[in-house]
């Protein structure tokens, strides 16, 4: 039977939400290594045990609340039993690359809730150009390489590098709510990784 396996708690304000549940439940909350502002929430039962786990994102949307995740053995079969029981898929699956799978649906009563496969195989089609994840409504239809703002969807030319660091720099503060330095740091330490920058 599937149980939930990890909850997403969407927060303003990261530090002072992390405070908060550090002090109230006595949470273990650690940063995530990588780029995005993610915080491993680590719970323990009253019997000293290690609880359910989760994690502290920044908010993205006014709406967010807290989201839990059902673990199952394939996220596409869920997707389509989902789907064939009234409810919707509002993010598709996605890649955490060298973790697993992911999917968010909402179920028949407006619930959101997401899906959750375990995968260490797991990998993140990204966008050569800029990493920007790559998914049906984001891949280039010229080269599916690139993603559609890094690649000119009518003459086929990609952007240059100067575009493509300032597009990561102004998605990094508008989607991830950066400041222009850390952006700026941000899109300066993942471009050299990525295929078409490697030199």
């Amino acid at each position: 039977m599937s149980t939930i396996t990890h909850f997403i708690v969407p927060a303003d304000d990261m530090e002072r939400a992390e405070k908060f549940y550090a002090e109230l439940f006595d949470w273990k909350i650690e940063k995530f290594p990588g780029p995005i502002d993610y915080y491993a929430i680590t719970t323990t039962a009253e019997n000293g045990e290690e609880g359910l786990g989760g994690g502290l994102v920044k908010r993205e949307e006014p709406q967010d609340t807290i989201l839990n995740y059902v673990d199952v053995p394939s996220v596409d079969e869920y997707i389509a039993k989902v789907e064939k029981l009234s409810g919707k898929v509002v993010v598709p699956k996605m890649a955490i690359p060298g973790i697993g799978y992911a999917a968010v649906c909402i179920d028949t009563e407006n619930n959101t809730f997401g899906l959750w496969e375990c995968d260490e195989d797991a990998k993140m089609n990204q966008c050569e150009s800029c990493g920007m994840p790559l998914d049906e409504k984001t891949t280039s239809k010229l080269d599916e390489r690139y993603c559609i703002y890094c690649q000119d969807q009518q003459s086929g030319e990609l952007a240059t590098k100067e575009q493509v660091r300032e597009g990561s720099i102004n998605a990094a503060m508008q989607f991830m709510g950066k400041t222009k330095e850390e952006a700026e740091k941000m899109a300066d330490e993942i471009m050299p990784e990525l295929p078409r920058w490697r030199e």
